[in-house]
């Protein structure tokens, strides 16, 4: 199996409360015009890597539309995963955030899919051990599984970075993980085995730099931080 995990597109967070962490929305935000482009930049590279697989996303609405725009471009369709949704870092869910019956009214959702409503469970705040404790099985499953050819899995920044430090311990790798800027890929081949290759850590490079954000930050004041 070729497993890509991915992080959404820039959400629209222009009515976010001044002084608010824009790496950690406290809502349901769609993608800005920028987000969708980035989206399309993401699907582009996929149908060039000849994708035809199932998208996996978190079910956030900046994560199904980046899946959404994705899918359009390759073809396929979506699974909304909650296991793959952001960290809660308040008390309280930042969003009711919508039913599989209505994400099928904006997204290609699959046939086949189920979603139990409500799909925000997670106790908060969260701790980086309360991510691995929903992605590390996610992702086991993923291996254990039957074999498919190519899986995309879209989620945020703190549910791609977890898979991702997962997988790289899992294929040995030591090297740069890469940074989760939005619509950033990874690559993985995952073998019958269950073993593990890192083909690409996360690249943006079928983006124009000037494309190439982290929700509200550029690509200089990420790296510059």
């Amino acid at each position: 199996m070729i497993l890509y995990i991915a992080r959404h597109g820039q959400p629209a967070l222009d009515d976010m409360k001044p002084g608010a962490d824009y790496e950690l929305p406290d809502g349901d935000y769609p993608l800005s015009a920028l987000g969708r482009e980035q989206a399309e930049f993401l699907g582009k590279y996929l149908k060039q890597e000849n994708f035809d697989g199932l998208m996996l996303s978190s079910p956030y609405a900046r994560t199904m539309e980046t899946a959404a725009v994705a899918a359009s471009i390759c073809g396929t369709s979506i699974v909304p995963e909650p296991r793959f949704q952001e960290r809660l870092f308040a008390a309280e869910p930042p969003c009711p955030g919508m039913t599989i019956e209505e994400m099928r009214r904006f997204y290609p959702v699959s046939p086949d899919a189920e979603l139990e409503y409500p799909w925000i469970v997670a106790k908060g705040p969260e701790e980086a051990v309360d991510v691995e404790k929903r992605v590390f099985p996610l992702i086991d499953e993923l291996i254990a599984a039957p074999p498919a050819e190519k899986i995309l899995l879209i989620g945020h920044g703190a549910s791609v970075n977890t898979a991702m430090r997962y997988l790289a311990e899992k294929a040995n790798y030591s090297g740069n993980r890469g940074i989760a800027f939005n619509a950033a890929v990874s690559c993985l081949d995952i073998e019958h085995d269950g073993s593990v290759k890192l083909i690409h850590p996360l690249k943006f490079d079928y983006m124009p730099m000037e494309k190439v954000t982290s929700n509200k930050r550029t690509y200089e004041e990420v790296i510059n931080q």
